[in-house]
């Protein structure tokens, strides 16, 4: 923070006093909190902070996961509770990212899978603590809320990556480690993979309008993105690179929600966009008509006249990236790449 020394000088009788005195000038600029990078040897918290697990094998199979990373598992108190589809109550399910964030033994909280129940905890976590105590916190799909949320009441770094309970490929592994472990400067882009074609029809990325752009790294799943909409959860989006996925929505729902974050302001104020993968988005009406996934991205994104491209490694896949919410990165939209510009560790 910059000091500025101004002298002020009275005139009283023959007297000259001079005073200074020091202002403490505001800084231009909000820096994210960065958490502790992951060490082998150290405690990680698995959360349930929606949907219970299905089976609790799914559970010792997390476990197992954590452990090939060389880290030690702690399992939140409410991971076997069953209150319907949810891990226990509100109350419960927000009780156990609590305890995790104040618990000193554990330097990063990841979630054991998504659904929904997330945005019902919102005002229920304690944000001074978390701010207070800032650790790695990973998931994504309906962990989108905790992201955001975090993100923006605390200014923590927080990540979208893979959940405990679900494939931890070479892929997504590698990824996963060189952010949280490695505090690696990385540039995403989809893999050149070989098939039996004379071209690439797998991971391709579709450019929507080429260009390059840089602003803070925001977004999620754009079903739960919209479902915050006008709550005081959400960052701020003005200059930021907006990034989005979905899975089993219908096409008309996709233009729907898109439709729902311009009308909000959003769309209008973001510096370039990435959308993921759309996994198993399709019509499922056919003989109804409809428009493309392509033609509903065109018809919203390119009169924004930003960067804009979309097939990342993103979403409901088995091979994904883990982005950092909340970190300055670059993209080109011709190439389909997200530049870290800074760690999202420390």
């Amino acid at each position: 923070m910059k000091k500025l020394t101004k002298k002020i000088v009275l005139i009283t009788g023959v007297c000259l006093l001079t005073l200074s005195l020091t202002i403490q000038a505001k800084p231009n600029k909000t820096y994210p909190i960065l958490p502790s990078r992951l060490k082998v040897g150290d405690t990680v918290g698995l959360v349930s902070p929606g949907y219970r697990v299905t089976e609790n094998i799914q559970i010792q199979f997390a476990i197992e996961r954590m452990q090939a990373l060389g880290l030690k598992v702690k399992l939140g108190k409410h991971v076997y509770t069953r209150y319907g589809y949810l891990a226990g109550t509100d109350e419960n399910r927000a009780d156990d990212i609590n305890q995790m964030f104040a618990d000193p033994e554990v330097k990063a909280i990841i979630a054991l899978r998504g659904g929904w129940g997330s945005n019902r905890i919102l005002g229920l976590l304690k944000y001074k603590t978390i701010k207070n105590n800032p650790k790695i916190f990973m998931g994504y799909s309906d962990i989108t809320s905790l992201l955001l949320a975090i993100n923006a009441k605390t200014g923590l770094v927080t990540f979208h990556g893979p959940m405990a309970v679900l494939t931890w490929n070479e892929f997504t592994t590698n990824y996963a480690k060189d952010i949280l472990f490695n505090a690696k400067k990385i540039t995403f882009s989809n893999p050149i993979e070989k098939e039996d074609d004379l071209t690439q029809t797998k991971n391709r990325i579709v450019t929507i309008r080429k260009g390059k752009a840089s602003g803070k790294l925001l977004g999620g799943s754009l079903t739960l993105l919209t479902s915050m909409i006008g709550s005081k959860y959400l960052p701020k989006f003005n200059g930021a690179i907006l990034f989005v996925e979905d899975i089993d929505e219908d096409i008309y729902k996709v233009d729907r929600m898109l439709t729902q974050l311009k009308t909000a302001g959003v769309l209008d104020k973001i510096a370039g966009f990435v959308f993921g993968k759309c996994t198993s988005c399709q019509v499922k009406n056919p003989t109804y008509g409809s428009l493309t996934f392509q033609q509903v991205l065109e018809h919203h994104i390119v009169p924004l006249k930003i960067p804009a491209w979309y097939g990342s490694m993103i979403g409901h896949d088995d091979k994904i990236f883990t982005l950092p919410e909340g970190t300055l990165v670059t993209i080109d939209a011709e190439k389909g790449t997200i530049e870290m510009l800074e760690p999202a560790v420390k």
